[in-house]
């Protein structure tokens, strides 16, 4: 009898194991929830001249060192608000309450809303920014928000998922397509949360010019996913990318390094069921 026990313990503890184990991946905004973001973002570049004792004379003349080397930190702290679900949208008001950004400074507003996921922001309120600036900032917003697309599937500790993102960076007079691999594995799950590790590789894909271009570009780092909540509580990532081209008058090699270390606390505002 005692065996018939252990054997049925076992085998609830082992169901139990397994159903804790595998997650219903879903990132998205949800109605009535409030969701506190900060974020810090470091970034180091530094870029390197090779050309003629002229051109690199020229450089120095207008204030340009050789190499240029630059360091930047970036820090946002925001508060977005959901509302009660109406139909298939519901209301998403931000306010930026901590920014070194010259542009989205402190006490800048949006107002939009969220239609099957997708964002929609209606208006801008700045205390600086002009008619110009908003309608400007308008769709680049949406874009951010939108920008990463996470796929909606079930996961067992150890699946993995593929996403491509593409990206454009100007480099002199011509502007590099290129494309973001990322694959998020699911590590562990423990306490309603879904561990995740990153890898990235950086992969050129065109330029709008025919020069002679190589990247090399790597990035590794974290992911907390709030299981009951849907939404990204934690997002950390290292990357490093160096960056050989030849122009017609002088080449550059760039490498840079960037860490972006972002938390999200996530409340269900009062009254909401």
């Amino acid at each position: 009898m005692k065996k018939i026990y252990l054997l049925i313990l076992l085998s609830i503890t082992i169901s139990s194991c397994k159903s804790q184990k595998e997650i219903n991946f879903k990132v998205g905004y949800l109605p009535d929830m409030s969701y506190a973001l900060t974020q810090k973002q470091i970034t180091e570049n530094n870029i390197k001249y090779i050309a003629s004792d002229e051109f690199l004379q020229n450089l120095k003349d207008n204030g340009i060192e050789n190499p240029t080397i630059t360091k930047d930190t970036s820090l946002l702290k925001s508060i977005s608000k959901t509302g009660s679900l109406n139909g298939n949208e519901f209301s998403f008001d931000a306010e930026l309450l901590e920014s070194n950004n010259p542009t989205l400074i402190k006490g800048t507003k949006f107002y939009g809303k969220l239609i099957e996921g997708k964002t929609k922001i209606d208006s801008i309120y700045s205390s600086t920014m002009s008619e110009d600036m908003k309608n400007h900032i308008l769709p680049f917003m949406e874009s951010i928000l939108d920008q990463i697309k996470f796929p909606h599937i079930k996961m067992k500790v150890g699946d993995s998922f593929e996403l491509k993102n593409p990206i454009s960076m100007p480099i002199a007079d011509v502007t590099m397509e290129m494309e973001i691999n990322s694959i998020y594995t699911l590590k562990k799950v423990s306490n309603g949360i879904g561990y995740f590790d990153i890898n990235q590789v950086y992969n050129l894909k065109s330029a709008s010019k025919d020069y002679i271009m190589d990247v090399d570009g790597t990035g590794a780092g974290q992911i907390y996913y709030d299981i009951e909540n849907e939404a990204l509580t934690k997002f950390y990532l290292e990357m490093e990318m160096s960056l050989t081209t030849e122009l017609e008058t002088f080449s550059i090699e760039l490498q840079t390094k960037s860490i972006v270390d972002q938390t999200t606390e996530i409340k269900k505002l009062s009254g909401s069921r």
